[in-house]
Formats: structure tokens, C-alpha cells, sequence
């Protein structure tokens, strides 16, 4: 059975969106409707210095905001760049955010992308995948009831610290690391007993990303944790409208300005070019009415195995009226009907 939540990486368009202060009224106000509709958690991406993800440089604000707004959705980033950040204050941090939301944290962590502004916050990219699961290592630590100390090849701490507080969810919140392409790193995740994020996103096939998929479950069965029950998400970009005519009318647009914004972030070309009618000929987006977004999210969970499904439904500068109501539909037309298919 595939589960459903929301997804925030924002394309951020100004004279669509508003100021940084209406652009997380916005992002609120959808969260919070994702709740009522029943969505399991909101996922929110860490991204830096452009319109492409930027406006939301901390997820982990975000959170703090949405933890007297909510009550039973869950939340967490997906991803906080660990390389960029020191692991002890990120522990401090994720641990203090599960006890804001009475347990309801999620951990994304990732090493980032190869032009995420290392040289910004003093990281090195050569040496990111390295640093990257060393980090892990220490949160778990970190969030341990023994007191830290460590002797690593990044970080150094001989003088033991307890971190405060402790997550309310033990051992720890869940953790959750993205691979898009890398079957050895995706393996090392199963091997971590560690929950796995990808993007279904190349055409022609799903098969890359279902090899990835058992590649990581193959990891599942050497793991240390065999008592932690993992999972597997992937996350897409939607849009439910009336009638197919009208769901390409009103979201194409959109998409046009995010493939714009993403390309720009990228400093190139799309790797592959990705239409409205190609994402929803080939299922790498959820476009389309009711019925041809059934259609899209049963081809994903039959061809690539997953148990989650993350939705990003605001993108490219949508009025939140129609960002609010392809959720709505969604919720109403959509997932029941997959719910009665499992």
C-alpha cells in the first residue's frame, strides 16, 4: 500500500508569489489543508542563494512555526545538507524540533548537489560523501543517551558532551537519505537501516530507478538494525484538474516557469527534457484528472515497489487557489480510490 505526503521545493516567482513574508502564508496555509486531508508528512527541501529552492534556506525554522499550527501530520527536511552544517548543533536541532511537535519529526539528511555553495559555508565538495557519513554516524550518537565523544576524520570531540535534549521518538527520529543514481550508495543506505528518498525523473523506463531500489534493499538484508522496519519514497511534482484540457492549461504554464528556474539553478540545459506532455506520458509527474493521476501513481507503486509518495503541488509561481484545489482533489478522488485498490 502506497502512502501519500506533501513536498515543498519551491521555484520562487516574485510577482506570482509575493514577498518572502506571502510566499510562508502560502507554503502555512498549504500545510496546514495537508493535514486536514489526511497527508502523512510534509517534507521540506533545504536550498540556498536562488530562486530555485532558496526561500527556504532552514527547514528546520519552518518546522518550529508549523509546530503549534499542527497536531498530527508529520514533518521533517528533506534534505538538511549535512556537509554545510556542523552534526552536534543539527542533533540539537532535530532533536529539539521532535520535542516541539510531540514526536512527529522525520530526518532527511544528504550530502547536497554538486553546485550547492560549498565554498560558502566552508566545505569541501571533493570530500563530501565522506564527511557526509561520518556526519550520520554522529547524529546517531549525538542522539544516544551516552555522552559524545569522538575522534573522526572531519570532526573532533575528546571531551565528552552530553546533547540536549534527547529526541522524544528512541533511538532517534527517522532517518531518511536521497539517491537518485549511485547503487553503491544506495546499498550502504539499506546496509545503515536507513530509510531511502529517490526521484523516479528519467525517461524512458523506470527501470534505473527500480535497480537502485533493489540494489538498496539488497543493503536491507546485510544491515546491522534488522529490527528497524525501513521504507522507500519518492517524490514528484502533481497536478489534479477537472478534466485532462484543463489540468494542462492551468499547470502547464507553471511547469514551463519551473523547468525555467530549475535550468537557471543548474547554469545549463535540462539533462532530460522534461514537458508537461512527457512528464505525464511517461509518469515522471502526476498530471492529468482524477483518473489519469490514478493511472500514473498505480504505474509507480507496481513498477518501482515504493511505499511513499510525495507530492509537490506548488510550483512555478500557481495561484494558491489552484495549487489548494488539485490537494483537495487529490485527497478526494485520488487516493481513496488507490486506497480500495491495495
Amino acid at each position: 500500500m502506497v502512502t501519500f505526503d506533501y513536498y515543498l521545493l519551491n521555484t520562487y516567482v516574485p510577482e506570482a508569489e509575493g514577498s518572502a513574508s506571502e510566499l510562508y502564508a502560502r507554503w502555512v496555509e498549504q500545510i496546514v489543508l495537508a493535514e486536514e486531508l489526511g497527508f502523512g508528512c510534509a517534507w521540506l527541501t533545504e536550498h540556498h542563494f536562488h530562486p530555485f529552492g532558496g526561500m527556504l534556506p532552514s527547514p528546520q525554522l519552518l518546522i518550529a512555526a508549523l509546530a503549534s499550527r499542527t497536531s498530527r501530520i508529520r514533518m521533517g527536511p528533506a534534505v538538511t545538507i549535512l556537509p554545510l552544517h556542523n552534526p552536534v548543533r543539527i542533533a540539537e536541532d532535530m532533536a529539539m524540533l521532535d520535542v516541539l511537535t510531540g514526536g512527529r519529526l522525520e530526518v532527511g539528511v544528504g550530502r547536497g548537489m554538486g553546485n550547492q555553495y560549498y565554498d560558502v559555508f566552508g566545505a569541501d565538495p571533493s570530500t563530501a560523501q565522506q564527511k557526509f557519513e561520518e556526519q550520520v554516524a554522529m547524529l546517531r550518537t549525538a542522539w544516544s543517551d551516552e555522552p559524545l565523544r569522538w575522534d573522526g576524520a572531519f570532526f573532533h570531540c575528546p571531551r565528552p558532551v552530553n546533547v540536549t535534549p534527547k529526541p522524544v521518538q528512541r533511538p532517534h527520529p527517522p532517518l531518511w537519505i536521497p539517491v537518485n543514481a549511485d547503487l553503491a550508495h544506495a546499498r550502504w543506505v539499506g546496509q545503515q537501516s536507513i530509510n531511502l528518498m529517490t526521484l523516479p525523473w528519467y525517461p524512458p523506463t523506470f527501470a534505473p530507478t527500480r535497480r537502485l531500489i533493489d540494489e538498496y534493499r539488497a543493503g536491507l538484508k546485510e544491515r546491522e538494525r534488522p529490527e528497524q522496519s525501513c521504507e522507500v519514497l519518492a517524490y514528484l511534482t502533481a497536478y489534479v484538474g477537472e478534466t485532462p484540457e484543463r489540468a494542462q492549461r492551468e499547470a502547464e504554464p507553471h511547469w514551463e516557469a519551473y523547468r525555467h528556474v530549475a535550468a537557471d539553478q543548474r547554469g545549463g540545459p535540462e539533462v532530460a527534457p522534461l514537458s508537461y506532455e512527457t512528464g505525464a506520458a511517461t509518469s515522471r509527474c502526476v498530471f492529468g484528472d482524477a483518473e489519469m493521476c490514478r493511472q500514473h501513481v498505480r504505474r509507480l507503486r507496481d513498477e518501482l515497489g515504493i511505499d511513499r509518495l510525495a507530492l509537490r503541488f506548488d510550483f512555478g509561481g500557481m495561484a494558491q487557489d489552484l495549487v489548494l484545489a488539485s490537494m483537495r482533489r487529490f485527497a478526494s478522488e485520488v487516493a481513496p480510490v488507490l486506497a480500495w485498490d491495495n
